[in-house]
């Protein structure tokens, strides 16, 4: 039996990678997703963790020190927001192009202008072609399931990419909401330690991360990026149902909602799948066959 407990998906989403306990998280406050950082800052002068935490001056710094702690063979974590996802924009292309599977919380919000620090998935979908993993969750419950399976994903042999974990802004970021947690131990044994192959602390075997790529090798290795972006789903399907097993609760790539007659369908992502369904149920007590799709990844 999980534990039962009442909170935000920031609140969430801290938690899970309390019981993930990553080597490092480096962050930059931006809102709405200033709270997860800071919510795990205290675990941290707690003691509940060992993580290095290294607070930066920018985003582009957070996803820079991650990708060096990655790369040296650490686990590394972030989270950000819209413009700080913008920030970033050079270093995403880097890490994914290094197959360093760097696991981040977007929430999402709209990227300025104008200025607006309120929910939409403009910062997700300008992010869509970077090489990363994006799943995508209705509540609270989901986003903190996200980052309990993210690692294991990301971190696959097949796949080595980076992902980041997406929920909508102040909609659920804020919100608080009824959830069921795993046990640390179980949490922590789920997700399994990060052992990569290779990687710049082993003194056994130098490697260059990031080296020049002219155009023979340029092809192949972003060929290998994108074999990596289709094994994800099967990767997806295999950790979700591990999952399931786990704790009853059961993710697909889509989730289809009254599908077998319907006649209208509504393919939408994270929160808006929940008033969608409400609205679905109501236009069939009218004789409108409705449907929904939910996409649980793009």
């Amino acid at each position: 039996m999980g534990i039962r407990e009442r909170l935000s998906g920031n609140e969430a989403i801290a938690i899970a990678m309390k019981q993930i306990n990553p080597d490092v998280v480096a962050a930059f406050p931006i809102t709405p997703s200033t709270e997860i950082p800071q919510y795990f800052s205290t675990f941290v002068s707690n003691g509940i963790v060992d993580t290095e935490f290294v607070p930066v001056e920018s985003e582009h710094s957070a996803m820079s020190a991650c990708i060096g702690a990655q790369a040296a063979g650490g686990r590394a974590m972030t989270a950000t927001s819209a413009n700080g996802l913008s920030l970033m924009w050079e270093m995403l292309y880097i890490a994914s192009s290094d197959r360093l599977p760097v696991v981040m919380a977007l929430v999402n919000r709209a990227v300025s202008g104008p200025l607006n620090i309120h929910n939409d998935h403009s910062d997700a979908m300008g992010a869509r072609d970077s090489g990363w993993i994006q799943l995508f969750s209705e509540n609270n419950q989901e986003a903190y399931d996200n980052m309990l399976m993210a690692n294991k994903i990301a971190e696959d042999e097949n796949v080595m990419l980076p992902l980041m974990v997406c929920q909508d802004g102040f909609i659920t970021s804020h919100s608080i909401e009824n959830i069921e947690l795993l046990e640390d131990d179980l949490a922590k044994k789920f997700v399994g330690e990060y052992k990569p192959k290779h990687y710049l602390l082993n003194d056994k075997e130098p490697v260059s991360v990031g080296p020049l790529d002219l155009q023979a090798y340029l092809f192949e290795h972003k060929r290998g990026q994108a074999e990596g972006m289709r094994n994800a789903k099967d990767v997806i399907l295999k950790v979700s149902a591990e999952f399931e097993k786990l704790t009853g609760r059961k993710y697909e790539l889509f989730e289809k909602y009254k599908l077998d007659d319907a006649e209208i369908a509504i393919v939408c992502l994270n929160s808006t799948a929940g008033t969608t369904k409400f609205v679905i149920n109501e236009l069939r007590e009218k004789g409108i066959k409705a449907r929904i799709v939910k996409n649980k990844i793009i």
